[in-house]
């Protein structure tokens, strides 16, 4: 029966996805979209599974604001998994490529005691705009636009505002300062690698990088799939998340607590 259903379902998806093609290109042309994000998201050759379930949990609540992102932001349960891997990490510094509205970052301040570096182009500095979809290069803020969701809460001046193009700007006096890095900024795949070699210099001993939109772009999917051949990176499973752990691991602190307890006598009991 298993099987059956294995086959009836492989070829209902093709023969749809063929009629589609024959009959209704443009109806085809999107759902093979959506088909290759569902496929994608169950099977990601060379990135491995985290569950959301296997993060330590928080010790306190995480807070979650009531500021919308609309397109371009973070879905609320991508912001969840963010945070629960924030309060794990505990980072003292936090760099993030692409700021945009500043949603992700208000909640990195309301949910850490980190300082942050956000960093975005602002549109005033966007020179070459080729390629970019409509919608894409609408994200592409004024100066004085970026980051307005943060700044009520940043009475401390915990968050310092960059201005810049990623693949161009210094970040050098940053390497080795950081916990947590975010790249979330432009999705082109040379951006991509670009940024996530940078975030890979900016990390710490011990620390995490995330990406955002894996699964959602084609190019984030491509620039992680090239990476995860030199480092191991992480899907977190029911997310657009990825990540990659660096002197620590979640997986390390399931097994630590599912091993027998070395300091146990014989008879059961604790030692002293």
């Amino acid at each position: 029966m298993r099987v059956r259903d294995a086959v009836a379902t492989v070829l209902t998806v093709w023969r749809r996805s063929l009629l589609d093609a024959l009959v209704a290109p443009r109806r085809f042309r999107r759902v093979m979209s959506e088909f290759r994000r569902v496929n994608d998201m169950l099977f990601h050759p060379g990135i491995g599974s985290l569950e959301l379930g296997q993060l330590p949990r928080a010790e306190q609540p995480i807070q979650m604001l009531s500021l919308g992102s609309g397109y371009g932001g973070m879905a609320p349960q991508d912001l969840y998994a963010l945070l629960r891997v924030l309060r794990w990490v505990e980072p003292r510094r936090v760099f993030e490529f692409g700021t945009f509205q500043g949603v992700t970052t208000a909640h990195v301040v309301a949910n850490s005691a980190a300082e942050v570096y956000t960093l975005d182009l602002p549109r005033e500095l966007a020179r070459d705009l080729a390629g970019y979809a409509p919608l894409d290069a609408a994200l592409l803020q004024p100066r004085d636009a970026i980051g307005a969701a943060y700044r009520d809460l940043n009475a401390n001046g915990r968050v310092r505002q960059l201005f810049g193009d990623s693949r161009t700007f210094d970040c050098k006096p940053f390497y080795g300062t950081a916990e947590f890095v975010l790249v979330d900024a432009c999705h082109f795949y040379d951006y991509v690698l670009s940024d996530s070699r940078q975030a890979l210099q900016l990390l710490g001993e011990r620390g995490v990088i995330l990406w955002h939109d894996f699964v959602a772009s084609l190019d984030v999917t491509r620039a992680l799939k090239e990476l995860a051949r030199e480092i191991p990176i992480f899907h977190l499973e029911g997310t657009f998340l990825a990540a990659h752990f660096r002197g620590r691991s979640p997986l390390d602190s399931v097994e630590a607590a599912s091993a027998p307890n070395a300091s146990a006598n014989p008879d059961g009991g604790q030692t002293p």
